[in-house]
């Protein structure tokens, strides 16, 4: 470890100059920005950095997907999940560097995608780099699979995933992202929630009224409020009928690890800004429902005027974003019918439900032998405390890889409590994006073994 540390030392500025060239391509998903550039600079860097095969995979109406293959002493393959796409910047005002570019300062990385998920992309190949240099090649053969659509439900994910299963096989996955906690412990991450993302849209008159007719008429704004308040309850429960019929309890060992782990509802509220939890939840019920639990959540509100001064209107339309996030056996095709179903016994008229993104729910198993491997591996590398999650609170396409393929997936990488993902100022730090390409060099080094 110390001739990686020395060489990643001695090459950190070629390093931060690659992930310079990925952060001013303004690879924006949601708004289709930039994704082919992106892609081709990803599969640039693959090259560079020695990839024997790079596969530009491709399915109709979606960016494409990378897949490269990098040979090692050990036929054992280490697979790697990362996402080349990134959110929007807005609100740009709120930036005090520009978005697409990499600044550096006060020990600091900034720029959007450094947290999510370039940094993270670059500093494994970084450790490839650097284990070439140091150690005459790779230890173990890597894949890697990099996709352009995560930030706006991996849509495409599950196909790409279908069609290269067999050049996809391997004995453990390291997922996107990682984190270091408030107290500078380092969190392993065994799993991710699902998601359903629906639009509700609701139209109730041919046009905008003068709200002299709020006697005779609700208002689109008025109808929705009240389906939206019939979602969920003020405990947190989700009050859809069904919605809880397929949901799988967690795994003992999951709940022992939830248990063990050091946080908190203090922890909780400091990181969420926030001094009062739902229904005051507080110790080991804010954790088990911060991890275990689906949600309903609503995102976002449009009806009516909302401008300066008044306007006396009864809103002919309105619209909300709302988001479920689903813990194990949920199916999101399965949750928009009932919703829909839900609405319709309300009897909520003239509305519109559209699907945006679903993705279900994945665990791995705590028992499997990866997990200790890598737990042993990055705590060697590191010597920090670590923390083992069973799950995230958050959501990928981990289902659509780990299902198909069986695999176990962990996800560790660059980034800490503090980063600013998908915000303004989005950062990580310097020091952590070094200790990462160590850590990763170290337990490709491990799992070979």
């Amino acid at each position: 470890m110390e001739s990686i540390r020395a060489h990643v030392a001695a090459h950190l500025a070629e390093h931060l100059a690659l992930l310079d060239r990925l952060v001013r391509h303004p690879s924006v998903a949601a708004q289709g920005r930039g994704l082919e550039e992106t892609a081709s600079e990803v599969e640039t860097q693959f090259r560079q950095a020695g990839a024997a095969r790079v596969e530009r995979l491709r399915l109709d109406g979606a960016p494409p997907a990378l897949l490269a293959e990098f040979p090692g002493r050990s036929d054992r393959t280490l697979l790697f999940y990362n996402h080349y796409d990134v959110q929007p910047p807005e609100p740009l005002w709120e930036w005090t560097v520009p978005p697409f570019e990499l600044t550096a300062r006060d020990g600091r990385l900034y720029g959007r995608g450094v947290a999510d998920n370039k940094g993270d992309l670059v500093s494994r190949l970084a450790a490839l780099r650097a284990l070439r240099e140091t150690a005459g090649g790779l230890p173990c053969r890597a894949l890697f699979l990099v996709e352009g659509e995560e930030e706006v439900g991996s849509v495409h994910f599950g196909g790409y995933v279908r069609a290269a299963t067999d050049r996809l096989r391997a004995g453990g996955c390291v997922w996107e992202y990682g984190e270091r906690d408030p107290h500078e412990r380092l969190h392993v991450i065994a799993g991710v929630k699902g998601i359903c993302y629906v639009e509700l849209e609701v139209e109730a008159t041919a046009r905008d009224l003068h709200s002299m007719w709020g006697a005779l008429v609700d208002g689109a704004a008025t109808r929705l409020i009240w389906a939206l308040a019939g979602l969920r309850g003020a405990d947190g429960r989700i009050l859809i009928p069904g919605f809880y019929d397929a949901v799988r309890p967690p795994r003992p060992e999951a709940l022992e690890a939830a248990d063990r782990a050091p946080l908190d509802d203090a922890q909780l509220r400091l990181q969420a800004g926030t001094d009062r939890l739902i229904e005051g939840r507080s110790g080991r019920a804010a954790v088990r429902a911060y991890l275990f639990e689906p949600t309903c959540t609503i995102c976002g509100i449009d009806a009516g005027y909302t401008g300066a001064g008044m306007k006396t209107v009864l809103p002919r339309r309105a619209r909300a974003k709302i988001d479920f996030r689903l813990v194990p056996d949920q199916d999101p095709e399965e949750i928009v019918g009932r919703l829909r179903a839900h609405l319709d016994r309300t009897g909520l008229r003239g509305y519109t439900l559209r699907l945006f993104g679903g993705e279900r729910a994945f665990q791995t198993d705590l028992r499997d032998p990866f997990v200790r491997l890598v737990m042993d591996a990055v705590r060697e590398a590191t010597g920090r405390e670590l923390v083992l999650m069973p799950t995230s609170p958050g959501t990928g396409p981990m289902h659509d890889l780990g299902g198909p393929l069986g695999l176990p997936i962990l996800s560790l990488g660059a980034g800490y409590w503090g980063c600013n993902a998908h915000a303004p100022d989005e950062h990580i730090r310097l020091a952590d994006f070094q200790e990462t390409v160590v850590m990763l060099a170290h337990l490709l080094d491990r799992f070979a073994r």
